[in-house]
This record gives structure tokens, C-alpha cells and sequence, in this order.
């Protein structure tokens, strides 16, 4: 047997886990949930929208992380991000997708779960015709899902079908049905005619005596047909499509929507989810090495049913049922509608996903919310964490970011300094440089780290020139030196808190966020995304670093937020750079630190203050001999081995941060009565800090929760 990973294989699941298609969602939410214990399954949400769902294929395939893909439901958005799959060789199973022809030029790496939309179309017509209807119209409510499925129902009247086919059956809504069973009475007539007259319409010729109406479209819209539909008059019986088959669409069809019936997957859609799920996760458990056509052949073997070489379902395994809707339960027995189940709007959604809102989306999943983190995905690094230096220290001369260093400390650096563990964490020693104006805070913070556990020590600047000469020490009145601090990965810490919120179920949302509208005493959040539309929240976290100004509807819309700034820092090899910690001067405002591993392994990070503002956020990885001589000549005064012609600049990179006036974050609630919590500018001392800032961020969310 072969032995437990120390890390899960993981899978990707993608589904409308917000938006009007989010009931089905649920069951792909359910079934990750009873399969998380031996596969990490990571929720992409698409809100069932095609470009959003190649969007996400595109990043999932990017990440190369995953060992398979379990959606999408939405058959527009599989048809979009299957060729993405495809051409990467990633497994995809498909429990709900039905639009016929998805598997044509799937090169094997595909398998779907349940039966399609023209055996819907045509077990469908069969169904109403045994029901005893002999003039039936076909409608749909607008959408092109229904429009194409209603294009099907009327393209399988033209086949004469004398009995119910093999297989297909008429259930009486009490359990799966595994046999034909007698026709429900309310959908009892005349004995089945020899044939069935399909109407365009029920308003058109003959539509009079049309006794079964087919609305084919999602559940929204079918719903808000058959309403119409009854408010004009018609009296006959509704039969609905499979979008319908979800528990909400009986309270949105009403309870005066009279004798209707909805198609049903047979066993019900969850059978076919959770036939996936099991399936994925045997195969994963058995060997979790197993990638491409080699997973997917163990996934068949795993399976509860048979398929094609194409990778449908073998004939005969997979079906459809027609069930009555049931009536909705009176308004006063339903349970008030927040604690409705839904998977419209989250507890709360996150906004960025650099290391603060990582983290945020990390404590609050971990806590039990249902949790979004919106980030755009589209290969851009616009946040400030994937161009941090990543210096890590407990000591800061403010007394509120030395609280949030040290309690970042405690959550995980300290822990991190005994190897370099989940976030890169190597120690290096760190020095911060004082000069006359800083050296009360520095003889107080020396004692609070001493008092928290945090080893620290005030260095004069003898000391200081005799222990670290590749260092000038002009100007200097004193240094605080800590030596377990130093400096960790920012992406991959900024990944290890993300990965850690999709363990706990926090699902991502692959969008921009354009605006917030939250009207005063509302107990949603919208949330207006671009692309897509809006989705809503109890609570939402606003870490959107730089591009907090540019999010409309918040107390920091425009240039409330503060400015943005350039950040530059190159990397350099000289002998004299040996033995140098990290270094931060309060004198000069240059820092720097070693750089142990990586392409620049054996330099040092270097870097000058850029009086360059109100500039748009992101990174590059380069840097111009303009960029390259600025740090050279303002930063020798502290390093002189910078101006040695024989230093080699071993390359570098610039980024953006968001600077407040006062050089403290805004952390906290917008306002006392707000859902909307700030967790942004940073004034670059945000890496360090995300520990603990993200810990009262999410504290502060948790209690807009807990007010309803």
C-alpha cells in the first residue's frame, strides 16, 4: 500500500458558487466537504459564466498544481475551459454538464457523469405524452441555455416515440427511481394519444387547447415564466427542465403554480456529484502520483458505472425522471430568510489576495465562514506582496506596528525561525538604525521584545562598526539588533495562507472589484466585479493594497485611501557583503538585507526611497542603469562597498505600496456601523505586520457576522 502523502493530492472544483445559478453549487460544495479528508479539493468559483470559467482554467493550468478537475456545471463555461483542460492533458469530470456534443474533441481526458440534454428532450416528450397530453407547447425563458434546449425538445417531437423509452421513467418524487412506476394521479389523463402535437407556443394557433406547457431555461427564469404563464391564464400542466431540479425552485415558481412537473437526473444530481467525488478520490488515495490518462483510467475503474471510449456513460447507466414540484411551505413555517440555506451571497468576500488578504481569508474559513477571495487571476502582480523585500522583524519605532510585530511574531515568525518552514523564513539577524529622534522608542521596544519573548538588544555604534564592517556607521546613535529575525518568500507566504483558506472551504473569485455599495442599515454588502456581475456579502475585508483608491463606494474611494509610491531594490555581490544581517536605517531610509537563496544567492538586497508617487500599483522584475545608479549612489553612505566599481549588480526589481499621511494602516471597520472592514495601506511595513493584521481584520468581520 502505497504510504500517506505528507501533502494531499490536490483537485480543482468549479461550479456557480455565487450568482442565480449557486443552488447547484451547493452540491459540488457538499460533496468536497465528504471527500476532504484524503484529497484537497481547492472551490474555483465561475458564477456560471463562460469567460469566467476560462479564466479559470486558464490560472488552474497555470498553477500546474492540480491533479484534476471536477465541474464545470455550467455547460457554456465547460465548453469554454475545456479546450484549456485539454490541451494541458488535465483530467475533467463532468457531473452536470449536459449540452450534447461537449465530449467531441475531448483526446480522452474526459469523463461526464450524467446524461445529456437530447435524451432529456426527448424522455421528456415521451413523459408528457404518457401523461395522457396530446397538444403540447414548448417556451423558454430568454436564455441562450434555454433557447437551445427548448430548440432540442422541439427537434425530438419530430421522432414518433409510441412508449415511454427504455430506461426513462416517471417517478412519483418519493426517491430514485430505479423502474418504471405508475403515473402520478395529478398527471393522469386520457389514455396516452398516438401522436404529439408540439405548439412553438401556447399564445400561438391552437394554443388553446394546449394542455402542457415545456418551459426550458435556468431555474430563475423558468420560474418567472411559469408565473407569467399563469397570471395570463393558462390552466394546463408545466413541465420544467432540469435547471429546475433544486430545492429553491418551488418557492420561486410560487404556490399557485398548479400541476407542474421538473425533469430530474435520475437518483437526483447529487447521486451523479458524489459518484465523481468518490470515484476522483479512490483513485487519488490509491497512488496519488497519478496524473493525465493514467488517473483518469483509475477514475474508471473506480467509477459506479461504466463509459464510452469517448468517456460518456455507457447506455442504460444514466437516466432522467420526472417528478411533481413539490408546493413551496407557507411563509410563516419557513425559517426566516438569512438562515435560509443559499449559495448566493457569502459571509464574507475578501478583497486581495497578497499575504493581508490571504491571511484574512485564512482565520475567517478557519472559523467557519463561508468565505470569497477575489483576486483577478489573470497573471498580473499587481498587489505589493509579490514585490516585498519580505524583511521580518518584531521591532518598529511606532508603538502600534511594534504590537502588530510582535503579535505576527507569536502566529509565525516565531515558530518559522527554527527552519525555514512554510513561508521561506531564513534568519539573518536584523538591525534597525537609529538615529537621535528614534532612540527613546528604541531603548522601549528593546525592553517589550525582551518582555514578549523576542531576544533584543540596544547596540551602540562601536559595537555596531566592530561587528559589522562591511557597515558605516555615521550618523548612527544606536541599533536595535534582533537576532532570530530576518527575512521569508512573500508569494509563497502569500500562497500558504491561500492554500490554508481553500482547506478550510474558502472559495476563489477570479474578478476585479470596480465598487462597493452598501446603503446604510442593508445587511448585504454588493459587490460589483469586473468582468461579471455583482455578488453579495454579510462582510466584506477590503486588502486591496494600491488599488484601494481606485474601488469606488468605501470612506477610502479616490485619494482618501492615500498615495501610491515606487519601491526599488537591487541585489549585489561584493566580499564585503559578508556576514551583513538585514539592515533598516531610520537615518537615511535605506535597507537591505542578504539574499541566501534563489538566482541572486550569495548578494545583497539593497534598497533607496523613490520620491515617485501617485503611481498605478505592480512590479517589474527589472530595473534601468538609471534605476541601478540611484540606489548605488544614495545608498553607499551606508554600504561604501556599493561604489566599488568591482561590485556586480546581479539584478533587481520595483514595486508599489500604498502610504497613508499618517504612516499607520487603515485597519478596522470603515465606521461603527459599517460591513465593510479596511485592512489596507500599509506604508511598506505590511509584510511583517499580515500575521496579526489579518487576525483583527478577520475579528472585526466576524462580529459584522455575529450582528446579523
Amino acid at each position: 500500500m502505497p504510504e500517506v502523502p505528507e501533502v494531499l493530492p490536490r483537485g480543482a472544483v468549479v461550479g456557480p458558487f455565487s450568482g442565480p445559478r449557486a443552488a447547484w453549487g451547493e452540491h459540488l460544495e457538499r460533496a468536497a466537504e465528504r471527500y476532504g479528508t484524503a484529497v484537497n479539493w481547492e472551490l474555483y468559483d465561475d458564477r456560471g459564466e463562460a469567460g469566467t470559467a476560462r479564466r479559470i482554467a486558464e490560472a488552474i493550468v497555470a498553477e500546474g498544481r492540480h491533479a484534476l478537475v471536477v465541474g464545470h456545471f455550467n455547460s457554456a463555461g465547460a465548453a469554454a475551459a475545456l479546450p484549456v483542460y485539454r490541451a494541458a492533458g488535465l483530467p475533467v469530470l463532468l457531473p452536470l454538464a449536459t449540452t450534447p456534443g461537449l465530449l467531441a474533441d475531448g483526446a480522452g481526458t474526459l469523463l461526464r457523469w450524467c446524461p445529456d440534454d437530447r435524451a432529456q428532450a426527448t424522455d421528456l416528450l415521451a413523459a408528457v405524452r404518457e401523461a395522457g397530453h396530446g397538444r403540447v407547447a414548448v417556451t423558454h425563458d430568454g436564455s441562450a441555455y434555454g433557447e437551445r434546449l427548448a430548440l432540442l425538445v422541439r427537434e425530438g417531437a419530430a421522432v414518433a416515440r409510441p412508449a415511454l423509452p427504455s430506461g426513462a421513467v416517471v417517478s412519483d418524487g418519493s426517491g430514485p427511481a430505479t423502474g418504471g412506476v405508475p403515473v402520478p394521479a395529478a398527471l393522469a389523463g386520457a389514455a396516452p394519444p398516438e401522436v404529439l402535437e408540439v405548439l412553438e407556443a401556447v399564445d400561438g394557433p391552437g394554443g388553446r387547447d394546449v394542455t402542457a406547457l415545456v418551459v426550458c431555461g435556468t431555474h430563475v427564469g423558468a420560474a418567472r415564466v411559469g408565473r407569467e404563464r399563469r397570471e395570463a391564464g393558462f390552466e394546463g400542466a408545466f413541465w420544467f427542465t432540469d435547471d429546475c431540479a433544486v430545492d429553491e425552485f418551488a418557492e420561486l415558481l410560487g404556490p399557485s403554480a398548479g400541476p407542474a412537473s421538473v425533469a430530474r437526473m435520475r437518483g437526483g444530481p447529487e447521486a451523479h456529484v458524489d459518484a465523481a467525488f468518490a470515484a476522483a478520490t479512490a483513485a487519488l488515495s490509491e497512488d496519488p502520483g497519478r496524473t493525465g490518462r493514467t488517473l483518469l483510467a483509475a477514475v474508471r475503474a473506480h467509477a459506479d458505472r461504466g463509459f464510452t471510449a469517448l468517456g460518456e456513460p455507457e447506455a442504460g447507466s444514466v437516466g432522467w425522471d420526472f417528478v411533481p414540484v413539490p408546493v413551496p411551505a407557507p411563509e410563516a413555517v419557513r425559517p426566516p430568510a438569512r438562515h435560509r440555506p443559499h449559495g448566493r451571497a457569502y459571509d464574507a468576500i475578501v478583497v486581495g489576495a497578497g499575504v493581508v488578504g490571504a491571511a484574512t481569508a485564512s482565520v475567517l474559513a478557519r472559523h467557519g465562514a463561508r468565505v470569497a477571495l477575489v483576486a483577478p487571476m489573470d497573471g498580473r502582480q499587481d498587489h505589493a506582496t509579490a514585490w516585498s523585500g519580505g524583511l521580518v522583524r518584531s521591532f518598529e519605532a511606532d508603538p502600534y506596528l511594534r504590537g502588530l510585530a510582535l503579535r505576527s511574531h507569536q502566529l509565525a515568525w516565531g515558530p518559522a525561525a527554527l527552519a525555514p518552514g512554510p513561508y521561506g523564513f531564513m534568519a539573518t539577524g536584523s538591525l534597525v538604525l537609529c538615529g537621535d529622534a528614534d532612540l527613546e522608542q528604541a531603548e522601549k521596544g528593546v525592553v517589550e521584545l525582551n518582555g514578549a519573548g523576542v531576544p533584543a538588544e540596544l547596540l551602540d555604534p562601536g559595537v555596531l562598526g566592530a561587528r559589522f564592517p562591511g557597515l558605516s556607521v555615521d550618523g548612527v546613535t544606536a541599533a536595535v539588533w534582533e537576532p532570530g529575525a530576518g527575512y521569508a518568500d512573500p508569494p509563497r507566504t502569500a500562497r500558504v495562507y491561500r492554500d490554508r483558506a481553500l482547506a478550510h472551504g474558502a472559495r476563489l473569485l477570479p474578478a476585479r472589484v470596480r465598487a462597493l455599495d452598501a446603503p446604510p442599515g442593508a445587511d448585504r454588502v454588493r459587490v460589483l466585479l469586473e468582468p461579471g456581475g455583482p455578488v453579495e456579502a454579510r462582510a466584506v475585508v477590503l486588502a486591496a493594497g494600491g488599488g484601494t483608491g481606485e474601488i469606488a463606494g468605501h470612506r477610502l474611494s479616490g485619494a482618501d485611501a492615500g498615495r501610491t509610491k515606487s519601491i526599488r531594490y537591487g541585489f549585489f555581490q561584493h566580499p564585503a557583503t559578508a556576514g551583513l544581517p538585514t539592515v533598516v536605517d531610520m537615518v537615511s531610509g535605506v535597507w537591505g538585507r542578504p539574499q541566501l537563496t534563489g538566482e541572486a544567492a550569495g548578494g545583497y538586497m539593497a534598497g533607496r526611497p523613490v520620491d515617485e508617487w501617485d503611481v498605478p500599483p505592480g512590479g517589474l522584475a527589472t530595473l534601468t542603469d538609471e534605476h541601478v545608479a540611484y540606489i548605488r549612489q544614495g545608498a553607499a553612505a551606508r554600504w561604501p562597498w556599493l561604489a566599488d566599481p568591482a561590485t556586480r549588480f546581479l539584478g533587481g526589481r520595483q514595486g508599489v505600496d500604498l502610504y497613508t499621511p499618517h504612516s499607520r494602516p487603515h485597519l478596522g471597520r470603515e465606521h461603527a456601523d459599517s460591513r465593510i472592514v479596511l485592512a489596507t495601506g500599509w506604508s511598506g511595513a505590511g509584510f511583517k505586520t499580515a500575521p496579526a493584521a489579518a487576525e483583527l481584520a478577520a475579528a472585526e468581520a466576524l462580529d459584522v457576522l455575529g450582528g446579523g
